[in-house]
């Protein structure tokens, strides 16, 4: 009997996205390996984000909610999803095409592993093609906790829990830490998969309220390290450097109980 095929489920929560949204869902569409669900989870827009995800159909979920923040949407995402692989990525992003195929393979060479990143490159362009004709798949990228550059088993969801919704920015900063907290098999790769788009409405823009949440992530990690009464210094690795990313992941991991 053949083996049953994984299924991969796409997040992608959305607040006054009609600008870029569909530039995000055709770049998941084109991909190699074609994903089998597409979560457009509409945090409470008052643009044309609802009819820009609509223009899919078939091929696109759309949920919409009041606005709670981006945590929230992640998480109605996760309640939806059916997939046995779960990814997301944000609606003024793009991903290269062989993004899942990549990372589908890697998880093939490395069944133990739960979690795979990837690297991201900035871009400052504003269009799809703009995008392809200035970047060719073999600029350097850089590494950064970004949700978009990942793919994650279902399962680790259960073990780390879902996104905290009182962190209106650094959700993603702090899930990170809880799974490296819990001991999540990660594994990085140098290939860029994702396409992290700069412009005048990014959210993390606002540099004081983006270190504010930061340094709340930081803190929560570090109640939590000393509640349990283990090493609860977290030593940020230098992004640019793969075997101290790779060392970060690693350091501290749980080990299974005797």
């Amino acid at each position: 009997m053949a083996k049953k095929k994984d299924k991969i489920s796409v997040i992608i929560p959305a607040y006054n996205a009609e600008k870029y949204l569909s530039d995000a869902i055709v770049s998941v569409l084109k991909q190699t390996e074609p994903v089998d669900e597409i979560i457009v989870v509409d945090d409470g827009s008052t643009d044309g984000t609802k009819d820009i995800a609509q223009e899919f159909n078939k091929n696109v979920q759309y949920v919409y909610q009041e606005n709670k923040g981006v945590a929230a949407a992640r998480n109605r995402g996760l309640n939806l999803s059916k997939g046995d692989f779960i990814t997301f990525i944000d609606a003024d992003d793009m991903w290269l095409k062989n993004k899942i195929e990549l990372q589908l393979q890697l998880f093939k060479k490395t069944p133990e592993v739960e979690m795979i990143i990837g690297f991201l490159q900035r871009v400052y362009k504003e269009s799809n093609e703009e995008f392809f004709k200035v970047f060719d798949g073999d600029e350097p990228g850089i590494f950064v906790l970004q949700l978009g550059s990942t793919l994650i088993r279902k399962e680790v969801f259960k073990k780390v829990g879902s996104f905290d919704e009182e962190m209106t920015l650094s959700e993603d900063l702090d899930w990170f830490f809880r799974s490296r907290e819990v001991g999540i098999d990660v594994e990085v790769h140098e290939d860029v998969v994702q396409l992290y788009r700069q412009h005048e409405k990014n959210i993390t823009k606002n540099r004081k309220a983006t270190n504010s949440f930061m340094l709340r992530a930081f803190k929560k990690s570090l109640e939590r390290r000393r509640e349990t009464g283990e090493d609860f210094s977290i030593g940020m690795p230098s992004f640019k450097n793969l075997d101290e990313i790779a060392k970060f992941w690693k350091k501290n991991k749980k080990l299974p109980s005797s």
